[in-house]
């Protein structure tokens, strides 16, 4: 039976086992496309790969969580995003490529059928959370791409993007499906497989190819632009200094990471501090101690800014 199937649908056996047997969970199946011996990738791509495949279930559940349209998600993730992100599993990986699996688990449908409605919103409502990102990750997924499509074909701008935010496409979005992607310029590949005891009418794959990829990178860097991240906490060092004269405000740049945010990735931010603020940006410079703030920080070309700041100061647990 799962030889047939397998040659049916075109897709690995193991690959249709785990489906049956996992009656409980949503599975997404990211097929990848290493330059590599098949079942393997190369460590940097796949720790890459499975990063991107954490944002990219995270995006989905932050979208699902607020029904407020953003270009960029808040570093400070909602509570129940981060909730539900601990309940998520990584599955196996299988050869045809190199694929990653991810186990979304759902709550059984008991004592009522499920109706599908033609209305996105009101068929999100009618699922519990669980469902709603697996949902959501699906549109929010062919949206960005279709958005991308409409880039390569009709020669569109960044408005492809922006006019599709309520579905949930976003820069951490973007950033994600690019990730998917060997930095040659492969393609990827997404199945949906739903939960048996809450069925959903399949779809198609999703197919990303490299056109598309170089397409979401850009998209990526100019809806940053576009649109600030709010409410960001930077700790890091104060590694540069700059004002015009011995007294008043000046700017300064700092070298840290983003505080919850995605990975540990240090970047260099600049902000300008008023007078009091400057000067102990200078005293920790000089002392070799952490410092933290927060604000609004939006990417201008290669340079993260840091705009509409507060609470500039020392971090009592630095060394």
């Amino acid at each position: 039976m799962l030889k047939t199937l397998a040659v049916a649908e075109g897709r690995n056996e193991a690959q249709i086992a785990l489906e049956i047997s996992v009656s409980d969970a949503d599975v997404q199946f990211v097929h990848t496309d290493p330059d590599a011996d098949p079942g393997t990738t190369p460590i940097n791509e796949g720790v890459r790969a499975f990063e991107s495949l954490r944002q990219w279930v995270l995006s989905g559940a932050v979208s699902a969580t607020s029904g407020k349209a953003r270009l960029v998600q808040p570093a400070r993730k909602p509570a129940a995003a981060l909730d539900f992100m601990r309940a998520v599993r990584l599955g196996p990986t299988f050869e045809g490529s190199y694929v990653l699996t991810v186990y979304i688990p759902v709550p059984p449908l008991i004592g009522q059928t499920a109706i599908e409605v033609d209305h996105p919103q009101i068929r999100l409502l009618n699922q519990p959370f669980q469902r709603r990102v697996s949902l959501k990750l699906r549109e929010a997924t062919r949206a960005a791409i279709s958005a991308a499509d409409e880039v390569i074909q009709r020669r569109e701008g960044i408005e492809a993007f922006t006019r599709r935010a309520e579905l949930g496409v976003n820069a951490n979005l973007c950033e994600a499906l690019t990730g998917f992607t060997s930095r040659e310029g492969g393609g990827a590949r997404i199945d949906f497989s739903w939960a048996l005891s809450r069925p959903v009418e399949p779809e198609a794959p999703i197919v990303l190819n490299r056109d598309q990829v170089v397409v979401l990178t850009e998209a990526a860097q100019d809806l940053r632009a576009a649109a600030p991240e709010d409410d960001v906490t930077v700790i890091g060092a104060v590694v540069r200094l700059h004002r015009e004269g011995k007294l008043g405000p000046g700017e300064v740049s700092i070298a840290g990471i983003v505080e919850g945010g995605f990975n540990d990735r240090l970047r260099r931010i600049w902000l300008d501090l008023a007078e009091e603020d400057y000067s102990v940006a200078t005293r920790a410079h000089e002392s070799g101690a952490s410092v933290s703030v927060t604000g609004s920080l939006v990417k201008r070309g290669n340079r993260y800014v840091m705009q509409n700041t507060s609470g500039f100061s020392v971090r009592h647990d630095s060394s």
